[in-house]
């Protein structure tokens, strides 16, 4: 009768066991496609068989197992980073390259050549007012391009610092939520398979904002470390991040007025940016403070567009000023056609206007040398491809600037092409990932089945010993 009524106890124990399994497939089912959620799997132990001992063998649960590959993890969060910060220089860059007009047809191209063309027909009529109008009229024009193209790069500056501060904050509030799960993790006693995916998810969504590494504590605690090692969360201790603009002091500033610079700061006030490489920060950071910094200057560097509108003003007033307004003796010295702010080298494109002082009559087309229309000729050869003036690394203006728009251009091309391989590789980094912890339902479906047809198999066996039993205890009272 022992015998009997042990059975009976480990018949119904499997019933509780294949129930346990069927609850964990259904919750596989619901959380398919549940981002960061990994399949489930009930641990089946086979109970020992000794009927003389008294041991009556059958099956019991032993936790809970999950199919989570934490390499494939940590593989799409790499690339994710590396996608993160692609996207965020494409789309950046973008807007950059937007202000440039490569067919020449507008902006600062076609105002540089409007001029040049000025300067051509003034050199034919040197003493003819009209001639000597449109050279202003043009140069004031080029003017106006210059400082509209400066003030929407800056603009676009301040609106990728308002991203970068942004962004930090993302970052910031994701970082709390992995020190809540850490707080959680420290509380329970079992593995809750929802907590692990949202953990994940949260991982997944901190690589698009930056680049982090992990690591799993033996308390089942997430240490998550900035780039280089700075800690964002340690077990419950949340170090949140910080962003700050200002211009550059070490080495001491050669622009102290030069649009600021980004920088991160950690929890202590270090600044961390170098180890900022990934994630949309990551792009963010090198577009305002190499791209962008390399047309509008820095503390170091006076930029290509002020390069451009310095060099430009300075030899265009370098030629009027060297010579005279008529060929006759003790004619006027010619006036400087442009000004500009040069207490800073990086205020150059930002400030340069036509000269508000000069007039139509104080454009010098004579040169030193006397000839009546040298200096319109000398302004006229500004713009050709291999000018004697105006140079600036070896080229012209108009290449020089060409450069620049070129530049703008191959970044963004850069930056969209490896956006969209890298999307390429997130989805197969992606595909790995689920084929190894991801849910498959025909998988379950054959897992619902096999577990139906234990629990059906071990319902029978149940009936079949509960009519023993009862047989047996007829039978006892019976006699």
């Amino acid at each position: 009768m022992s015998n009997l009524l042990a059975s009976l106890r480990t018949s119904g124990n499997a019933l509780d066991v294949f129930q346990q399994a069927l609850t964990v497939v259904q919750n596989n089912v619901n959380n398919s496609q549940t981002p960061g959620y990994a399949r489930q799997s009930l641990n089946l132990e086979a109970l020992p068989l000794d009927v003389p001992s008294g041991l009556a063998g059958g099956v019991a649960g032993r936790g809970l197992d999950n199919s989570r590959s934490q390499y494939a993890d940590e593989e799409v969060q790499r690339q994710i980073q590396t996608m993160g910060y692609y996207s965020s220089q494409a789309q950046s860059t973008s807007t950059i390259q937007s202000f440039f007009d490569v067919t020449g047809g507008g902006g600062v191209s076609a105002a540089f050549s409007n001029l040049m063309q000025a300067f051509s027909a003034w050199s034919t009529t040197p003493n003819d007012s009209t001639a000597r109008q449109q050279v202003l009229d043009s140069a004031g024009q080029l003017a106006d391009s210059i400082r509209g193209l400066s003030n929407s790069l800056k603009q676009t500056d301040g609106q990728t610092d308002g991203q970068i501060n942004s962004t930090v904050t993302q970052i910031n509030a994701i970082a709390q939520q992995i020190q809540q799960y850490n707080v959680q993790k420290q509380r329970e006693t079992q593995p809750d398979p929802g907590e692990d995916a949202q953990l994940e998810s949260n991982l997944e969504n901190l690589s698009q904002l930056t680049n982090f590494t992990t690591v799993t504590q033996t308390d089942g605690t997430v240490t998550v470390m900035l780039g280089g090692g700075s800690p964002l969360v340690i077990g419950t201790q949340f170090n949140p991040l910080s962003a700050s603009f200002s211009v550059d002091n070490q080495p001491p500033a050669v622009n102290p007025q030069s649009p600021p610079t980004a920088h991160i700061l950690d929890s202590q006030g270090n600044d961390v940016t170098s180890q900022v490489t990934g994630g949309q920060l990551g792009g963010l950071l090198d577009t305002t403070n190499r791209v962008l910094a390399g047309m509008l200057g820095d503390s170091q560097q006076a930029g290509t567009l002020n390069q451009f509108a310095q060099t430009l003003a300075d030899t265009v007033n370098g030629i009027l000023q060297s010579g005279t307004v008529s060929p006759t003796a003790g004619a006027a010295n010619g006036a400087a056609l442009f000004s500009y702010d040069a207490s800073d080298a990086t205020l150059a494109a930002g400030s340069i206007t036509l000269n508000p002082m000069i007039t139509a009559d104080q454009l010098a087309p004579v040169d030193a040398t006397g000839v009546a229309n040298g200096n319109a000729n000398a302004l006229a050869a500004l713009g050709d491809d291999n000018p004697t003036q105006g140079l600036i690394g070896g080229v012209g203006l108009s290449q020089f600037f060409s450069q620049i728009a070129a530049g703008a251009g191959q970044e963004n091309q850069t930056a969209t092409s490896n956006n969209q391989t890298q999307t390429q590789v997130v989805a197969q980094a992606k595909s790995l990932r689920d084929s190894i912890s991801g849910v498959s339902l025909d998988q379950e479906a054959v897992s619902v089945l096999q577990f139906q047809r234990a629990y059906q198999a071990t319902a029978q066996v149940l009936t079949v010993l509960n009519s023993l039993a009862d047989t047996v205890m007829g039978l006892i009272q019976y006699t």
